[in-house]
C-alpha cells in the first residue's frame, strides 16, 4: 500500500521483476490492476480513466517520439491532444523548449538530436498538459552524466514548483 500526497516525490525501488514497471503501466492506464484496489485523485481506473488520463504526464522508459516531427511540433501536437487552444499550445511549447535547454533546437526534425536530448523531449512533452502527477518510469537511464545531471535538476525544479511525481 502507499499514497502519494500532492507536491510529494515517490520513488518506486525493487529488484528485477518486482513489479515496478506493472505500477507504472497500472498508474498511467495501460495496463488493469488485476487484484486489489487503486484510486487516482479519487477516482477509479478503467470507470474514470480518461478524467485520471486528463491529470497524468507519463515519461516512458523508451523515448517513443516521433522522428518525423520538429521538435517545436511535437510539443505543440501533443498540446493540441491535451485540448489546448493552438495559442496556448504554441506558448507551452515555447516554455517547454526553454525548460529542457532546446530553443536552439526546436525547429529541428527529432531523429537529428542526441540520446540526451530526445529524453528532455520526452520530458518536456509529458509536461504538456500542465499534468498534476508525472510518471517517469526509469527517466535517467542510458544517459550519460552531465545530461543525467540536468534531468535530476529539472525534477527538482518541478517538485520545487509543487508537482507530484513517481519514479
Amino acid at each position: 500500500d502507499f499514497e502519494v500526497k500532492g507536491g510529494e516525490v515517490l520513488g518506486l525501488l525493487g529488484g528485477y521483476a518486482a513489479g515496478k514497471s506493472t505500477t507504472m503501466r497500472m498508474l498511467y492506464q495501460v495496463t488493469p490492476p488485476t487484484s486489489g484496489r487503486l484510486s487516482m485523485f479519487g477516482l477509479t481506473p478503467g470507470r474514470d480513466a480518461r478524467a485520471i488520463k486528463r491529470r497524468l504526464g507519463v515519461v516512458p522508459q523508451i523515448d517513443n517520439l516521433d522522428e518525423e516531427l520538429s521538435v517545436r511540433d511535437t510539443l505543440r501536437l501533443y498540446g493540441r491532444f491535451h485540448g489546448l487552444r493552438p495559442d496556448v499550445a504554441r506558448q507551452r511549447a515555447d516554455d517547454l523548449l526553454a525548460f529542457a535547454e532546446l530553443e536552439g533546437k526546436a525547429t529541428l526534425n527529432v531523429r537529428a538530436l542526441s540520446g540526451g536530448m530526445k529524453r528532455r523531449l520526452t520530458l518536456a512533452r509529458g509536461l504538456v498538459g500542465d499534468p498534476d502527477l508525472v510518471i517517469l518510469d526509469e527517466p535517467t537511464t542510458g544517459l550519460d552524466p552531465q545530461v543525467r545531471h540536468l534531468l535530476w535538476q529539472r525534477l527538482r525544479d518541478l517538485k520545487n514548483q509543487g508537482m507530484t511525481l513517481v519514479l
